[in-house]
């Protein structure tokens, strides 16, 4: 092959990013595409010239390769690039016939190119499922054990999950095995083909002899059921319990998905709570607050008595430290913070008036 500079051609620097990459190839592709040049052959020599520069640099392993061996890159190895053929282009399927819809043509190159087999545990894996529970404030914080109604696909108890009456499974006769299928196309450029999961048999590239008729093949079937969760002592509204494999049973005997439940705290009527802290507002007379004295305090601990000072003014906050709620996954409590408010009497015997006003004349 004559030396060419893959870099030169597609107009970059030689420490061009992936994506430099990309967009100089999308923007002399729109440019030299040959249903934009009709009849002009030195248009499509540029255009099979950039395919070729972008075959070679989108390709980490290609591209180390070509600057190992500089200009003269001809595939050492057996990895190279040896010329623009179609077959490079799988997914790349569409017609040229407008430029309307070369976006859809590009996303299709970039990202459909390869192979559309996937691992059979990845095709065969259940879903993940989500449910929300509510619980009250107090099960947030010290924890508690729930019973959740889940419906889910499940294993066929018939053909235990193999989708097969008699257990046997033969070899996809769609795919022979391969678990996908290709489709080739006639394009401007020639025949390019594209890689699809088969759809006879999902991708495993087996199927059942004979299908089980309470599933009808799947492996699974629906039902509704009644499973345990545990809260942990401190989670919060809106924090989730992940429970691993509770969720939808796969296909034909592949592993369950996951379950996640979705915690809803109901409100408190005494406490407001900031992660591990409790808030709190507590009355006291005007007496306890000029004089001072101890008052009793609701708390998840049950009933603490508070020391307050004499000239207590209505807003102060004190703080019980430990007296909140346990630090989700640790062996550590918040803190609980008490705003006092001064419980002003509106209506005084006659006797608390004179005792009052003797006082107000006394300051």
């Amino acid at each position: 092959m004559a030396s060419k500079d893959y870099y030169h051609i597609l107009g970059i620097g030689k420490t061009a990013s992936l994506d430099e990459i990309k967009k100089a190839y999308r923007r002399l592709a729109l440019k030299y595409h040959p249903d934009k040049n009709k009849g002009d052959k030195a248009g499509e020599e540029k255009f099979k010239e950039i395919n070729e520069a972008y075959q070679v640099l989108s390709d980490p392993a290609k591209r180390r390769q070509y600057d190992q061996f500089g200009q003269s890159f001809s595939g050492a190895g057996g990895g190279g690039f040896s010329g623009f053929r179609p077959e490079d282009f799988a997914g790349f399927s569409q017609g040229f016939s407008d430029l309307g819809g070369f976006g859809d043509i590009f996303e299709s190159f970039f990202g459909g190119g390869r192979s559309s087999r996937r691992d059979p545990e990845t095709v065969t894996r259940g879903a993940d499922l989500e449910v929300n529970l509510q619980i009250t404030f107090e099960e947030a914080a010290f924890g508690t054990t729930k019973k959740v109604n889940l419906s889910r696909p499940t294993i066929c108890a018939t053909c235990h999950g193999t989708g097969s009456a008699d257990g046997e499974l033969e070899v996809c006769s769609r795919c022979g095995g391969k678990g996908e299928i290709r489709i080739s196309r006639q394009t401007i450029l020639g025949v390019f083909t594209q890689a699809q999961v088969c759809d006879a048999c999902q991708g495993l590239g087996k199927k059942p002899t004979k299908i089980c008729r309470s599933c009808r093949g799947d492996g699974r079937r629906d039902a509704t059921e009644s499973i345990e969760v545990k809260i942990p002592a401190g989670i919060d509204n809106g924090q989730t319990v992940k429970l691993l494999h509770v969720g939808g049973a796969g296909f034909r005997g592949g592993g369950a998905g996951d379950l996640y439940i979705v915690v809803r705290v109901m409100a408190s009527k005494e406490f407001e709570r900031k992660d591990a802290d409790l808030y709190r507002t507590e009355l006291i007379s005007y007496p306890v607050a000029v004089l001072g004295g101890e008052v009793e305090i609701d708390s998840l601990d049950g009933i603490l008595k508070l020391k307050i000072p004499a000239g207590t003014k209505s807003g102060e906050v004190f703080r019980l430290r430990g007296k909140g709620i346990i630090k989700l996954g640790r062996n550590e409590k918040g803190d609980l913070y008490i705003t006092i408010e001064i419980d002003v009497p509106k209506r005084l015997t006659l006797r608390q008036k004179r005792l009052l006003e003797d006082l107000q004349s006394a300051l």
